[in-house]
C-alpha cells in the first residue's frame, strides 16, 4: 500500500511526497529490523527457556532487556510510519499543473 500510494502521488507536490516517503521508509526499516535483529534474539531466548541453548541467567536478562528496548524503538518507528500515512491521506494535494 505504501509503494502504491507513493507511485500514485508521484506527480504531487514535494511536501506531500515527503509524507509518503517517510511512511515507506519506516515500513522498510521494520521489514529489515524484524528478521535481522528480533528473530535471532527470540531464537536465543526460546532456546534458553527450553534448555536447548544454555545461557547464564545474566546473559538471558541482558538479552531480554535489549529485546525490550529494541521493541520500543520498533514500536516508535511503526507509530511514525502510521502517523505519516494518516497525515498523507488526510490532506488534499493536487498534481503539478492541476
Amino acid at each position: 500500500g505504501s509503494v502504491g500510494a507513493l507511485v500514485s502521488g508521484w506527480h504531487t507536490l514535494r511536501s506531500y511526497k515527503r509524507w509518503l516517503w517517510a511512511s515507506l521508509i519506516s515500513l522498510v526499516v521494520i521489514w529489515l529490523a524484524t528478521p535481522t535483529l528480533f528473530w535471532p534474539m527470540i531464537h536465543d531466548l526460546y532456546g534458553a527457556s527450553t534448555g536447548s541453548r544454555p545461557l547464564t541467567e545474566a546473559a538471558v536478562q541482558t538479552l531480554a532487556a535489549r529485546w525490550i528496548v529494541y521493541d520500543w524503538v520498533r514500536e516508535a518507528v511503526i507509530a511514525v510510519g502510521f502517523v505519516c500515512a494518516v497525515r498523507a491521506i488526510s490532506t488534499i494535494h493536487r498534481a503539478y499543473g492541476a
